[in-house]
This record gives C-alpha cells, sequence and structure tokens, in this order.
C-alpha cells in the first residue's frame, strides 16, 4: 500500500514554495517592468528616427524648421514631423486627457514633477496609435535652436516617471545628418543626469536617461547610481557642442 502525504507535510510544501515565491516574485516582476520599459523606449526612439530622417529628405536638419524661434515653434514641428508619425490625438498647447495625467509624474528618485513640468502648455502634445503621448515644444535654453520632445512611451500606464517610461529628446543633427538624441550639453557638466542621488540647476533627477540608453542600450543606473565620470565618458559622443547645432 502506497503512503500518502499528510495533511501537515502538504502544508509544510505549500508554505516553503509561498515564502519561496514571496522572496522571488518581486524580483521577477521588477525585471519583467524593466524589459517592458526599454523595449518601449527603443521602440519610440525608431520611430521618432524614422519620422525625422524622413522629414529631413523634405525639410532639411531641425534646426532650419522654424525662423521665429519662439514657443509657436512647436506647432510647426509638430506639422513637419505629423505626416510620417501614426497620429491618433491631438490636443496642441493644452493639457493631454483633459488635464487627467498632469501632475501624476515623477522623477527618478520618486519627487512629484508637477502639471507645468509635465505636457506643459509650452508643448505641443499628441498621442501616436500605439498610445505613446509626445510633447514637442522649441528648445530655447543655453541657445539652442532644435526641438525637444517629452515622450511616454506607454502613455497613461505608468509608472509615469523620468527614466522608465518618461523620457527627453531632441531632434538634432550629426555632420549635417539627422539624428535623435538627449538634450542639452549642460547635462554634461551638472549633477542633474541619470542618477536618483543628485539634482541641480532646476531640472528633475533622471532628465539625462535617454542618453544613457542610446549609449550603452540598458537601464542598469535603475540598480545602481551612475556616477558623472562614467555618464559622462558613455554619453558625451551624443551631446552637443556649445558652439554650433550639432553633436560633433
Amino acid at each position: 500500500m502506497r503512503r500518502a502525504f499528510t495533511l501537515a507535510e502538504v502544508l509544510i510544501t505549500l508554505g516553503i514554495i509561498g515564502i519561496v515565491a514571496a522572496m522571488t516574485l518581486p524580483s521577477l516582476i521588477a525585471k519583467h517592468n524593466e524589459r517592458a520599459w526599454l523595449t518601449a523606449f527603443k521602440k519610440s526612439y525608431s520611430v521618432l528616427s524614422q519620422a525625422y530622417i524622413s522629414a529631413y529628405e523634405e525639410n532639411g536638419i531641425a534646426s532650419t524648421w522654424c525662423a521665429e524661434q519662439n514657443t509657436e515653434c512647436a506647432k510647426t514641428y509638430f506639422d513637419i514631423l505629423a505626416p510620417y508619425l501614426k497620429v491618433a490625438q491631438v490636443w496642441g498647447f493644452e493639457a493631454p486627457f483633459n488635464n487627467s495625467v498632469r501632475g501624476k509624474y515623477r522623477d527618478l528618485d520618486g519627487r512629484t514633477m508637477g502639471h507645468r513640468n509635465v505636457f506643459a502648455d509650452t508643448y505641443y502634445n499628441f498621442l501616436l496609435n500605439d498610445g505613446t503621448l509626445i510633447g514637442i515644444q522649441y528648445a530655447h535654453n543655453a541657445g539652442f535652436n532644435m526641438p525637444l520632445l517629452q515622450v511616454d512611451t506607454n502613455g497613461l500606464k505608468g509608472p509615469n516617471q523620468l527614466g522608465k517610461d518618461l523620457f527627453y529628446f531632441s531632434l538634432n543633427s550629426r555632420n549635417n545628418s539627422p539624428v535623435v538624441a538627449g538634450y542639452s550639453l549642460w547635462w554634461l557638466y551638472s549633477q542633474s543626469y541619470c542618477t536618483s542621488e543628485q539634482r541641480s540647476g532646476g531640472w528633475w533627477r533622471g532628465g539625462g536617461c535617454s542618453l544613457w540608453i542610446i549609449a550603452t542600450g540598458n537601464m542598469d543606473y535603475l540598480h545602481r547610481n551612475l556616477t558623472l565620470d562614467e555618464w559622462q565618458r558613455m554619453v558625451k559622443a551624443l551631446l552637443m557642442d556649445s558652439n554650433k547645432d550639432s553633436l560633433d
């Protein structure tokens, strides 16, 4: 006669399985989320790159798209890019989703960014068919003349956080060819790059993480605090020269 497990043995086994699951499940979920965020980033980067290349063939480098160099350039940028994107909805300079997404965004260390800093009225805001939320504006900082894009790679799904599903991109140039990159040389020297430890200059922690992913292909800054030195070494080739509209 075969001996069956006793109720106590079954409960002990289930308890052990539960403990192991409780220990490993958060790690598995975190890895899954990171893969999903990275995949979404790469898709958005590819879509924007293809659109920029197509727009460039008709209109040249993005720095030449709007001679006025003011807030209204955002609509000009959109009008030039839109034919090469699958646009589902347009809010223009109004808040997307009736303001429901503003105030819900956080920087890399979890601080609330505030409604004035996310898809604000200086951005021309629109939604792609795949759910990507994009705001485009004229980048006036440090005298740069180029479009700056704020991109939520999965729209309303969350976590709505810099360095995870929210990123900054610029439509820039290298050797007079179109390049989608991160934004602004001064990130190279400030403490607001891709870390949750330091912030300065009024910008948000994680504001430079798009540069890191473009340069390295990973999001390892989610598991450790990058040093400014290593960030500079990896992304310097992607940043702007302070004296010209180029990535050289």
